[in-house]
């Protein structure tokens, strides 16, 4: 009988642990502060008095309804990627937003931006139930299945999103914003993550998509590298400081020290157009100099191991690339020494 009772026990425990499955996104624990009710003001005794009150601690009324206790979501938001040229998410922004800033070569940047991310609603099959060109569209269904409980029933979430697109009269500027304006939900694990599921964090990922879009549009409409050998010379840029020179726009020196920099053992740890910016690290052992038929002696650059910071600067039709290591420009000497490689690497680069 006491191996049956263990039995029955043992049963129980697995039935009660089967029911309490908890949501990864669901927080756990203790939630009594939930509980907790604002005490009374202190009453001094008879003769005595309350020394003058102090708002340093006091506890800032909520407007309107906040999650609390199991109701909280505790899984990390998705973020909003700036991956295209030229865009950038505001710290303080508490919308699933970007802000789009028009860069050299673009044109008319709303109409662009919004041929991007309707041809991509297209190509993921989202339909839109309304639009106002370049204004704001609403999407039809947009459905996402996963597997919910520990039964792994399946809920099917099915949402609506409204895009809303912004430009000053100058339209030099895009800020584009994605909401949820309607849910349903079906399957046989409906019902069971009621104000669980991540709303905004499926906002972010559809905005991400359509960012992706523009960043691959944006590439595509530039002012194509011309097949005309660009003319590279070691001089100095505008601060006085040692610098590779190129007679071509920014636009296309950019785009070319891009492509030049991991053929001569350089990785492209970062970069920012904006300020004409690479963030690279140098290997010797990574450097391909060996290609260059007239450089098979010499197969490294002539510069130590380490990070770097590579500056584009210019206009239309004339650039500067500076290197820096350590906050510093390098030397004239250092300069020259990268110089015909660098120069090799460009005209084998436009001859591709």
């Amino acid at each position: 009988m006491k191996v049956s009772a263990l039995t029955f026990s043992s049963l129980a425990i697995l039935v009660v642990s089967g029911c309490s499955f908890t949501p990864k996104e669901q927080a756990s624990g203790s939630f009594d502060y939930v509980e907790v009710k604002t005490r009374q003001a202190l009453t001094p005794a008879a003769d005595l008095s309350l020394p003058p009150p102090r708002n340093r601690y006091d506890v800032p009324e909520v407007n309107g309804s906040r999650d609390i206790g199991t109701g909280v979501n505790i899984l990390a938001p998705v973020l909003v990627w700036p991956t295209a040229a030229g865009s950038r998410v505001e710290e303080s922004d508490n919308q699933v937003r970007v802000h789009f800033d028009e860069l050299e070569g673009m044109s008319n940047l709303p109409a662009l931006i919004w041929s991007a991310m309707t041809q991509r609603l297209q190509a993921d099959g989202i339909a839109m139930r309304s639009s106002v060109p370049e204004q704001q569209l609403e999407t039809d269904w947009i459905s996402t299945t996963t597997l919910v409980g520990e039964d792994e029933l399946e809920l099917i979430t099915e949402r609506r999103y409204a895009i809303e697109f912004e430009s000053p009269a100058h339209r030099r500027t895009v800020a584009v914003a994605v909401t949820m304006v309607e849910k349903n939900e079906r399957g046989a694990g409906a019902g069971m993550r009621p104000n669980l599921v991540d709303d905004r964090n499926q906002a972010a990922l559809l905005l991400n998509r359509l960012i992706n879009e523009v960043a691959v549009q944006f590439v595509s409409t530039r002012q194509s590298i011309s097949p005309e050998f660009y003319t590279v010379s070691a001089g100095f840029d505008d601060n006085g400081f040692a610098a590779l020179r190129v007679d071509t726009s920014f636009i296309n020196t950019w785009t070319m020290v891009g492509l030049v920099l991991p053929e001569l053992g350089f990785t492209i740890d970062d970069l920012n157009q904006t300020t004409g910016r690479y963030y690279v690290s140098y290997s010797s052992e990574s450097s391909v100099l060996s290609q260059l038929a007239f450089w098979r002696d010499k197969p490294s650059l002539a510069l130590p191991d380490g990070d770097y910071e590579v500056l584009v600067t210019g206009n239309q039709s004339n650039t500067s690339i500076t290197f820096y290591r350590d906050d510093k420009a390098l030397s004239a000497q250092q300069v020259n020494a990268l110089y015909a490689p660098i120069a090799a690497e460009f005209r084998r680069q436009l001859e591709l």
